[in-house]
């Protein structure tokens, strides 16, 4: 009877020689959803115009977003003025930049080639988080440094260069990033 058990097709174990296969990596499980007030659509306070939540300026009049319909995920993410931007001594692609936040002036090193004095940036301070982590002060190339400039990747914007996330002038300093990529060609 045990000889007869052990022939059937279905008590048949195979097993292969040699190394075991590698657990396949686990897919990253999706993100919760956005809130439901997330895609909202937001009020203009120029012109009253209903915009959809995408857009970072309205539809009629280009007036920015407002700030109280920014996205959460964007706290301690501010628009910044670009004041100075010097190299930094005996780094060949390092800048030391003197940016301008809305009343608070920060000292903020980067790598992106397209920054220059003048350019409206997104700026994410001290407490921003960053890939699950709050940003802190730190040192890079020997200079302080008070915050990170973004790209376009870290705010989750589609299109675009690489370099930090440039912003047109109509961006109030201080305010959210918007939620999309502005146009920065003027139409």
């Amino acid at each position: 009877v045990l000889k007869e058990q052990l022939l059937q097709p279905a008590n048949f174990v195979t097993a292969t020689m040699g190394k075991k296969p590698k657990a396949k990596a686990e897919k990253a499980e999706p993100k919760d959803p956005a809130p439901a007030d997330a895609a909202d659509p937001w009020l203009c306070p120029e012109c009253e115009q209903d915009n959809p939540c995408e857009e970072a300026a309205c539809i009629a009049c280009e007036a920015p977003k407002p700030a109280g319909a920014a996205d959460a995920k964007f706290e301690n993410f501010v628009v910044a003025l670009v004041q100075s931007c010097e190299a930094v001594p005996g780094k060949d692609k390092l800048k030391k930049l003197e940016v301008d936040v809305g009343g608070e002036v920060l000292k903020i090193v980067t790598n992106a080639s397209n920054v220059k004095d003048g350019s409206r940036v997104v700026v994410a301070k001290v407490g921003a988080i960053i890939d699950g982590e709050p940003l802190k002060k730190s040192v890079v190339g020997g200079c302080p440094s008070e915050g990170m400039l973004c790209d376009s990747t870290m705010l989750g914007w589609s299109g675009g260069g690489s370099g930090a996330a440039l912003l047109p002038d109509s961006f109030a300093l201080g305010a959210p990033p918007p939620d999309a990529r502005p146009r920065t060609d003027g139409k």
